[in-house]
């Protein structure tokens, strides 16, 4: 019986997941993953039900459960096998999330499984020109939008947003757009200057329709992943509330501001940004998050998993159930009520966004945390 430890486990999902695991490597995992004795089932036909698949991974981390921690790592078996199945098991307040996935594709159920498993329509998004007229961008055609002074706005085939300004022409006024992305929605945006902007769920930029003078200043509620084109001579200026702006000249980052959390975050993946919160400012380099509040405290990071919201990830790291829900709020456009105090449960793991609710629920319950669903109404009990 091959034998992997935990860290081993832990470092082999986690390259899996980057997409960075060896031929060598993903052959270990699926032999670890393979060794359950007396194995009847035919994972390459595909045959296996939820339950056989639950029963094979609960016995192979029982193996490592003796040594120390869970693997908290997501892992599939291999793109090779085009067994369809989604499922989860828990260990402790650990959660682990196993999706075999079809060739060439992400995190994803089979076509027998999609028809419950109705993911958010990640392109949920509403553009507010400066006129205060309202276009549904998820319902509009492709080509030109909208045109604002000498900025034209478009819809690329591939659903994005773009802006194309002419930043020559000095008497041009800019003008205010917004954007806003609904409940389970996701969307990217070019903005007049070529920086690139990923927004989640329930996020709103505010931007001009040229940059003009000597700041590109762009106003956010909610999180977004910014690629800044770089410009030295103008600096790039993020504002959110609470008196708190992120300065930059050309990197890539991500914020965190929604309203309904305790603090804003900042991850630096690439360059270097100034951070300030009123007359205090810190500068970050890459891998730092920025924990602001009333200060702002840096800490090294994975700043990979700041954005596993992009790849069609939930992302948690010892994260406290109301976290968690918030989260859940957010993508599935639901309302949590707790019965009593709050569980003290601690999160740990994945989930693919393309689950549907009750899939979410039920990985959560498995952890040990009890929910009811009833209709947009979440309600968390306290064992």
């Amino acid at each position: 019986m091959l034998h992997l430890s935990t860290e081993k486990l832990q470092e082999l999902s986690a390259k899996w997941l980057k997409g960075t695991i060896t031929a060598e490597e993903l052959g270990q995992l699926e032999e670890w993953y393979n060794q359950k004795p007396g194995d009847y089932i035919n994972w390459e036909a595909g045959d296996a039900d939820e339950e056989q698949l639950r029963e094979r991974l609960l016995y192979n981390i029982n193996e490592v459960q003796k040594e120390a921690t869970p693997v908290r790592r997501l892992f599939n078996k291999s793109v090779i096998y085009k067994a369809a199945a989604m499922l989860t098991i828990a260990l402790g307040a650990t959660f682990y999330y196993l999706a075999v996935n079809q060739a060439k594709t992400g995190i994803i159920a089979d076509n027998k499984r999609q028809a419950q498993t109705e993911a958010p329509n990640n392109s949920k998004a509403v553009l507010t020109l400066a006129n205060g007229s309202r276009v549904v961008l998820d319902n509009a055609g492709k080509g030109l939008i909208a045109k604002q002074g000498n900025t034209q706005i478009n819809k690329t085939q591939e659903g994005k947003l773009t802006y194309n300004s002419d930043n020559n022409d000095i008497a041009a006024e800019p003008q205010i757009n917004t954007i806003s992305t609904l409940a389970g929605g996701k969307y990217q945006i070019t903005l007049p200057d070529g920086s690139r902007v990923w927004l989640n769920a329930l996020t709103s930029l505010r931007f001009p329709t040229a940059f003009k003078g000597r700041e590109r200043v762009v106003e956010l509620e909610g999180e977004a992943y910014f690629e800044v084109a770089k410009d030295k001579h103008m600096p790039f200026k993020v504002k959110m509330a609470n008196n708190t702006s992120i300065q930059v000249l050309g990197t890539h980052f991500n914020i965190m501001a929604y309203a309904n959390e305790a603090s804003i975050n900042a991850t630096l993946l690439e360059g270097s940004i100034n951070v300030q919160k009123g007359n205090v400012s810190k500068l970050m380099v890459p891998g730092q998050e920025a924990k602001i509040t009333n200060d702002i405290n840096l800490r090294q990071v994975n700043a990979e998993e700041a954005i596993a919201w992009m790849n069609g990830l939930f992302s948690f790291d010892k994260a406290d159930i109301r976290t968690v829900m918030r989260q859940l709020e957010r993508w599935y456009n639901v309302g949590v009520v707790y019965e009593g105090k709050a569980p003290d449960n601690q999160i740990t793991g994945y989930i693919s966004r393309s689950s549907n609710l009750p899939e979410v629920i039920k990985m959560l319950e498995m952890s040990g945390v009890k929910i009811t669903i009833n209709g947009k109404i979440l309600k968390v009990f306290n064992n």
